[in-house]
């Protein structure tokens, strides 16, 4: 239980106190926005945070439901290529209310695949 508490604290703390939310894709299931304040920038690469909402709740696999995911995302916009490291379940929308799951990966990145969320983001992102 420590472990678990001592995670959610850095992840926390690693996200941005006051986002600028812009919304790339709204679809019946998600609306999915990013956040304009980049983490970083290193050429073509951007690493940022996403959020996702949904309409109604989501169960998770714990059991608990769910209206946002907030994801540490990074783009490659020249090999066109994303993956997260990070992800932040919440209770409530626009990344509010109790944690109520996380998970941290080590950061792999996919080739985004045409038509998908993920090519609108690199879209808005790669001008």
């Amino acid at each position: 239980m420590k472990k678990f508490f001592v995670l959610v604290l850095m992840l926390v703390s690693a996200m941005p106190v006051s986002a600028e939310w812009v919304l790339y894709q709204r679809t019946p299931e998600t609306d999915e926005l990013f956040d304009a304040k980049f983490v970083n920038r290193t050429g073509q690469t951007i690493q940022l945070w996403t959020l996702t909402n949904y309409p109604s709740p989501v169960t998770n696999l714990e059991g608990k439901q769910l209206l946002s995911e907030k994801a540490l995302t990074t783009v490659d916009c020249e090999a066109r290529k994303s993956g997260s490291e990070k992800v932040l379940k919440y209770s409530r929308k626009n990344g509010e209310g109790d944690v109520v799951g996380s998970m941290e990966t080590a950061l792999r990145l996919i080739s985004v695949r045409k038509g998908s969320s993920d090519e609108l983001l690199l879209a808005k992102l790669c001008q």
